[in-house]
């Protein structure tokens, strides 16, 4: 099957009829599930996908099954035509499966796609992963937090589970380089020139010893702050899975690392993984000289988005993830179908 859409894009929205059943659900008798198990295949599919999502990706995908979850890629097409793709993470007792989690999918291969086929795609997810006795679904799924998306929710037989979903901002780095610096609010344009006078120089690296210098440095920023976030283990793997596109920079002063970034990219979009800002490189504002340089060097590898990583889902975005002005987006809470 040809994963490039068929033109024109709306003809693919068309592709499922809006017929209403008993339930008051779309049909889903059209929609086919098809197995992807080929890396490069799944990311010319999510480089369609409208919003693509960093936890949809092969590599993370990879990642979780080094952590013994199985996991399955699927594309949903409406005879013949592509219109969906989801990854999800089976977890399995004796050859059982006893629960799915699907974060952030699945992810809808046109720009807004048309309500009757959001409740089809997704209440097709419900009936193949969350139907008992094949276990629980929990399912956030990738779509904005609006009232008629929580209809849409109820009609495909979810109900919420958690309220707070996830929510980031991303700028826009199809616009000249020094259009986005300018973008930023004063302070933070302030900060960077601040780190630059104060000797601060950002680098690209990629040794054994530098990845090793950043998970350590990681967790110790876990152990310290009391958060939770991804281990060791998950990260190398993540590393190992996603080659070239797994992208560590260094933030240095006086001849020492005081900050550390990584990146991931997928398709035209970088999104941050993981980031440490020692108190050194607070000083002298390498957080933001850090940042500033990842932003510059995703866009050289051809990013046309930049997601800043995400908010406190308690407090919203922090002053720092503020400044940057990203168009925010905030998504749905975690549901739950069994």
């Amino acid at each position: 099957m040809s994963d490039t859409l068929p033109n024109p894009i709306p003809n693919l929205a068309q592709a499922i009829p809006s017929r209403v059943g008993s339930t008051g659900a779309a049909n889903t008798s059209l929609l086919t599930f098809d197995r992807v198990d080929d890396a490069a295949r799944w990311e010319r599919l999510l480089e369609q996908a409208d919003r693509a999502h960093s936890v949809q990706v092969f590599g993370y995908g990879e990642a979780k099954a080094s952590k013994g979850w199985r996991v399955s890629r699927q594309l949903l097409s409406s005879q013949g035509r592509p219109v969906a793709i989801v990854q999800a993470l089976e977890k399995r007792v004796l050859g059982l499966r006893v629960v799915t989690r699907i974060n952030r999918g699945p992810m809808f291969l046109m720009p807004d796609p048309p309500a009757h086929l959001v409740t089809a795609v997704y209440r097709a997810v419900r009936n193949r992963w969350g139907r008992l006795p094949f276990g629980i679904l929990l399912l956030a799924p990738a779509l904005e937090d609006k009232p008629e998306n929580r209809v849409i929710m109820a009609d495909a037989g979810f109900r919420p589970r958690k309220g707070n979903g996830w929510g980031s901002a991303r700028l826009d780095l199809t616009q000249p380089i020094e259009a986005v610096f300018q973008s930023f609010e004063h302070n933070w344009r302030k900060a960077i020139r601040a780190a630059d006078k104060a000797g601060v120089s950002v680098r690209v690296v990629d040794t054994e010893a530098d990845h090793e210098w950043m998970i350590e440095r990681h967790l110790q920023n876990m152990a310290v702050k009391g958060f939770h976030g991804h281990d060791a283990a998950f990260l190398r793997s993540l590393r190992r899975s996603s080659g070239s596109n797994y992208v560590l920079l260094q933030a240095m002063h006086e001849g020492r690392p005081v900050a550390g970034l990584v990146m991931l990219k997928f398709g035209s979009i970088a999104d941050s993984i993981v980031a440490w800002f020692g108190d050194e490189g607070r000083k002298v504002k390498a957080g933001n000289a850090i940042t500033w340089g990842a932003i510059q060097e995703m866009q050289r590898r051809g990013c046309l988005q930049y997601d800043v990583g995400g908010i406190n889902s308690d407090k919203g975005f922090s002053s720092f993830k503020s400044g940057m002005n990203g168009e925010k987006y905030f998504l749905l809470g975690e549901y739950v179908a069994f």
